[in-house]
This record gives structure tokens, C-alpha cells and sequence, in this order.
């Protein structure tokens, strides 16, 4: 019990540091950490749900009371990727798996050399947001999740850099503030057919409380370009770990 409790832990302070740096990662981390604690597929993506909608709140709340989350993009993408995610769990039944990792990875490789090369241009200030487009990325990233079975922080943030005049600080911090409601919504789903991993939850949760504070910190002490950067080097940290899983096995 009290390895599994360090573990926990120390799971929950990975993917909340990633989520308070990089507004994303978080179910992409937990879920293959929970798996490897020998927990039922089901069991593993509940309390990864659950897990990541509570580090993302713990550090959205605090980034909404310093302005940084802009919530007419929050309500525009939970509205459209709730209904894309169900959409995407539909059109993977009739798919080939190994199709979509392919397509996947190569798009995630292009959102990070897109994100790297825009790290060294200066944005305009001002300017507004971009309603069509962004809707469309919301639909789109839903269909994505809901057939990758991931988050969508990782897509989120380029998304809002592309279609918003939004900080990359103020695009992490939306993205937390979108995937604790998303995320949220599904854990609560799974609570419905599932018995809690109570004291599992508990840790990572722990976990991820401090890691999330932490990454925060560290994101208002970085400039925006050395996010994006970070940001785009885990992007590709993601896609060719994901190819090497499930393509090489």
C-alpha cells in the first residue's frame, strides 16, 4: 500500500506539472502510468479522468482570478468537443487503428514544427478572436480525443494560439480551464458503472495539486517562447511515443 501510495503521488506531480507548463499531457502521462500498475483499462481511464480534471482545476482557478483564462474559447470548445468526442468514439469502430496513429502522429509532428517556428516571430498585439475557426478546431479536437481516447490539451493550446489573439500564458491557462470541465464530465460518467479508486485518487490528485502549483510558477518566471518551445519538444515527445507503442509494440 505505501508503494503504491508513492507511486500515486508521484504520478500525480508528473502530469500536474506538465498541465500547469504546457496547459496539456496530463491523461497522456496518467494513462499509461495507471496502466502499469496493472489496472483494468476501464478502472485506469476513470481515475486518469479524474485525476487530470482536478490538477487542471487546481491550476485554472488560480490562473481565472489573475484574468489569464479567457472563457468565451472555454465555453466554445467544451460546447463543440463534448459533441465531437461522442462523434469520434462513433467513427473509431470503423476505422483501422494503425490508420489512425499514423494520422494522428503526423498531425501532432506538424502542430510542433508550426508551434517551434511561430515561437520566433513576434505576435501582433491586440487583435481578435477568430469564432468559425475556432469552432471547427473545437468539433475537431473532439473527434480526435474520442477517437484517440486522450486529451486534447495538447491540440487545444495551438488551436487558441492560432485563432485567438491569447498569450501562450493565457492559452495554458484556458486549456486547464477546458479540460477540468471536459475532463470533469467524464469522470463523473464513469462513476455511474464503476466502483471509485478512492485512495489511488487521492494520491495522484495530491500529486498533481503540487505538481500543477509548481508548473504554474515556473510558467509565469518563463517567457512565451521558451513555452512554445517546451511545448513543441513535448509534441513530438508524444507522437513517437505513442507511434512506438502502438505501431512497434
Amino acid at each position: 500500500m505505501e508503494v503504491l501510495l508513492w507511486e500515486s503521488l508521484g504520478i500525480g506531480l508528473v502530469l500536474g506539472l506538465l498541465l500547469g507548463l504546457t496547459g496539456a499531457g496530463g491523461s497522456l502521462v496518467a494513462l499509461p502510468l495507471l496502466l502499469s500498475l496493472h489496472l483494468p483499462l476501464r478502472d485506469a481511464i476513470g481515475v486518469s479522468l479524474g485525476a487530470v480534471a482536478l490538477s487542471a482545476a487546481v491550476g485554472a482557478i488560480p490562473r481565472a482570478r489573475q484574468g489569464y483564462v479567457a472563457w468565451r474559447p472555454v465555453l466554445v470548445l467544451v460546447a463543440l468537443g463534448l459533441p465531437g468526442n461522442a462523434l469520434g468514439q462513433w467513427i473509431g469502430r470503423f476505422v483501422p487503428e494503425q490508420a489512425l496513429i499514423v494520422g494522428f502522429c503526423l498531425l501532432v509532428l506538424w502542430s510542433a514544427w508550426r508551434m517551434w517556428r511561430s515561437a520566433r516571430l513576434e505576435r501582433p498585439s491586440g487583435g481578435s478572436l477568430r469564432l468559425a475557426p475556432l469552432v471547427v478546431a473545437g468539433f475537431g479536437v473532439g473527434i480526435l480525443s474520442g477517437l484517440m481516447g486522450v486529451g486534447g490539451g495538447f491540440l487545444i493550446v495551438p488551436a487558441l494560439l492560432w485563432f485567438t489573439p491569447l498569450t501562450m500564458l493565457q492559452a495554458t491557462a484556458t486549456s486547464m480551464a477546458v479540460i477540468a470541465l471536459v475532463s470533469g464530465g467524464g469522470f463523473l460518467l464513469y462513476l455511474t458503472g464503476a466502483q471509485l479508486q478512492l485512495p489511488l485518487l487521492a494520491g495522484i490528485a495530491a500529486g498533481g495539486a503540487a505538481g500543477v502549483t509548481l508548473g504554474n510558477r515556473l510558467a509565469l518566471r518563463l517567457g512565451g517562447p521558451l513555452l512554445q518551445r517546451l511545448f513543441a519538444l513535448m509534441l513530438v515527445a508524444v507522437s513517437l511515443s505513442l507511434a512506438a507503442q502502438k505501431l512497434l509494440g
